[in-house]
């Protein structure tokens, strides 16, 4: 292995042993000297990768919203391809997911109000932001309601706050009800997603059959084609 590479190494172990540390501790309660003692390292090592647990913070926070931030990216330009019920399912789990594992994170950001504030103007440098989240989600409904796939009356932008906000309710209620939380809510992820992909509002017909579908894509009486 490089030089390089096992600084990269280094480097994802740290952030690894960060994110098990802060999770289990608090982000108040954590020291360099625990997570380069999870990670193997001294703090000396750790120290010429971070200048901090703050700045280990944010990164770990980066990485735990990356798969989230690549697959809103793509989303608009997927509007047509597949079914819509198909594509907010996924969107629905992955959303779950994202929201559940940064939970912990998000509170301990904004018990600490210094670095809520290096986030949000690290946002404002970027041009990102959770609220672009929802944009995205709204664009590509937009597009797939352009397209004959949701009902003409469907409001993009009301859908898709009601969409991802519901995800993010449900995370938050998990981690606040602890390890019982799945088992105190009225039902598993699968079902509470069905039920957000159900109640899009979809048109009373099928749109006409888009070229891939006219050679065969979806069987006859497909429900989710028909819906989506």
């Amino acid at each position: 292995m490089t030089s390089r590479g096992r600084g990269e190494a280094t480097r994802e172990r740290i952030l690894a042993a960060a994110s098990t540390v802060i999770r289990e501790r608090g982000l108040a309660h954590t020291t360099t000297k625990e997570i380069a003692r999870v990670a193997g390292y001294s703090e000396a090592t750790l120290y010429k990768h971070f200048t901090g647990k703050e700045d280990l913070f944010l990164a770990v926070l980066r990485i735990r919203l990356a798969p989230f931030i690549g697959l809103m990216v793509q989303l608009p330009e997927q509007a047509g391809s597949g079914t819509v019920p198909a594509r907010l399912t996924e969107l629905g789990h992955q959303m779950l997911r994202v929201y559940e594992e940064s939970a912990q994170l998000a509170m301990a950001l904004f018990a600490e109000p210094v670095l809520l504030d290096r986030q949000r103007e690290l946002f404002r440098q970027t041009g990102a932001g959770p609220q672009h989240a929802n944009a995205v989600l709204a664009e590509y409904l937009r597009r797939e309601r352009e397209r004959g796939r949701l009902a003409p009356t469907a409001d993009p932008v009301a859908l898709a706050n009601l969409f991802l906000g519901a995800c993010f309710y449900r995370a938050f209620l998990v981690a606040f009800l602890g390890p019982a939380g799945e088992q105190l809510l009225d039902h598993d992820p699968d079902r509470f997603v069905g039920e957000l992909v159900a109640a899009m509002p979809y048109p009373s017909a099928p749109p006409a059959p888009g070229p891939a579908e006219r050679r065969g894509g979806s069987p006859a009486g497909d429900p989710g084609a028909e819906a989506g």
